[in-house]
């Protein structure tokens, strides 16, 4: 373990303050204007998950539940809606339930100590320290993934940061440094710091504040901490059928998960063993075989989570009548591009990135990203011969992921589409996108692959 130190001696928090006020992330959404509520809603969704992957959620989010008061009122199957895409759906169910609590308990006043908000569903001790430091800036020390990798390489804290004994010792050492002053800034301070500078892999030790008394910087093995545990045995693969069906007029058959689980409350294609034919489907779902009109089985593709992989086969079935929902109920008809549902990951995929109804009922192009046969637009995206360059050679699939990196890049340079010069930027982006060119990645994108 770490020797003790006393962070007066050498000024770590005064250090890195004093980087923050130069070099910190001051023009995050949600600290204009940080509210107690705002700070909560972007604190349970920064869980697990990169700033540059939240603000285009916490933007839309907002717009649509902008307090309390509003989240509370609204339709779980709303809320899911809108956290659609940013995974870990459990957060949206307890931010869901904690807002009813807030809004009924206490009047729609937030608790203003970390022992109070960690009361409410979905936050735990780190986070509920994040959210008071931030949104009323009472001192309570902050420990997410970040902050665990700068404390264990400035302290070499030996031991996995999942053992009980070393996190013990981070949780001493954040509360030791932990100032009694600028609480809300030292809070988003040693966050960014972590996320920029102090990164998990290739850290950009000389820009970092705290190098001159960093006990990993000195013995040259910072990439060591902090230290990982044992791999664990290989990670099991599971294998599902989903069905896909599609009306006459494009809408859609999906069925809502139970409850808990994986994908708990979402809505989905019917998912089904890897085994069921699509004869036995239709036969338990009491949908008359005549009704079918062409079936297409698509390429089987991994998702990934946390503790194992799903290896999803896609079955895409048109039909010539929509039939009655599923005989249990639990079945909607919908309108893939115009719903209020949560949709799992795959479902999102199923339904809408890889053009599920123009894979049978659309036209085709070569495109020309992916080098390939994929569905096309409906429209030119664009006015003018820009947008009918684009109709004639670019995938809908193509076009969705060129909009996604758009987004992140407008947030990542904080871009006025009123710019000329942004707009400008963008069009040379785009063009690059879709032409398979060398084009800017913002932090946190992953190419599609």
């Amino acid at each position: 373990m770490a020797e003790a130190y006393h962070s007066k001696d050498c000024g770590f928090a005064a250090r890195l303050l004093a980087w923050w006020d130069e070099h910190g992330r001051k023009n995050l959404p949600w600290q204009h204007p940080r509210t107690p509520y705002r700070v909560w809603v972007s604190e349970i969704m920064l869980q697990q998950t990169q700033v540059a992957t939240v603000v285009p959620y916490f933007e839309r989010f907002t717009i649509r539940f902008p307090d309390v008061h509003a989240l509370a009122a609204s339709e779980l199957d709303e809320v899911l809606h809108h956290w659609s895409g940013l995974g870990y759906y459990a957060r949206a169910r307890n931010l869901h339930r904690a807002a009813k609590i807030v809004a009924v308990r206490h009047g729609g006043v937030f608790p203003d100590t970390a022992e109070g908000m960690q009361e409410l569903p979905g936050v735990g001790r780190s986070t509920a320290a994040a959210i008071v430091a931030q949104a009323y800036g009472t001192r309570a020390s902050i420990l997410d993934g970040n902050v665990k990798r700068v404390l264990a390489r400035h302290h070499r804290v030996a031991g996995p940061a999942t053992k009980a004994r070393t996190q013990n010792e981070l949780w001493r050492l954040t509360e030791l440094h932990t100032p009694h002053e600028r609480i809300a800034d030292y809070t988003q301070a040693i966050m960014d710091l972590g996320a920029t500078v102090c990164q998990r892999t290739a850290p950009l030790c000389p820009a970092c504040p705290l190098h001159p008394t960093c006990q990993a910087f000195a013995a040259h093995d910072v990439e060591r901490f902090p230290e990982r545990a044992k791999r664990r045995s290989a990670r099991r693969l599971e294998r599902r059928r989903f069905f896909v069906l599609i009306g006459p007029n494009g809408r859609c058959l999906v069925e809502q998960r139970p409850a808990l689980g994986i994908w708990g409350g979402l809505w989905s294609p019917p998912e089904r063993d890897a085994n069921e034919s699509l004869e036995t489907f239709l036969d338990i779902a009491g949908i008359e075989p005549a009704l079918v009109d062409d079936v297409r089985e698509q390429a089987v593709f991994r998702h990934g989570f946390s503790h194992f992989d799903l290896d999803v086969e896609p079955v895409y079935v048109k039909l010539k009548a929509m039939p009655p929902v599923a005989r249990d109920g639990g079945g909607k008809w919908i309108d893939p591009g115009d719903h209020a549902l949560g949709l799992s990951a795959v479902a999102a995929k199923l339904l809408d990135e890889t053009g599920m109804v123009n894979q049978i009922v659309s036209r085709m192009v070569r495109c020309r990203k992916y080098g390939r046969e994929l569905p096309g637009l409906d429209t030119p995206p664009l006015p003018g011969p820009a947008g009918e360059e684009i109709f004639a050679d670019v995938s809908a699939k193509a076009w969705r992921e060129w909009q996604h990196l758009q987004t992140m890049l407008i947030n990542e340079h904080h871009l006025s589409m009123v710019d000329a010069q942004a707009r400008q930027f963008l069009t040379d982006q785009m063009r690059k996108f879709l032409a398979n060119e060398d084009y800017e990645k913002p932090a946190g994108y992953v190419p599609p692959s």
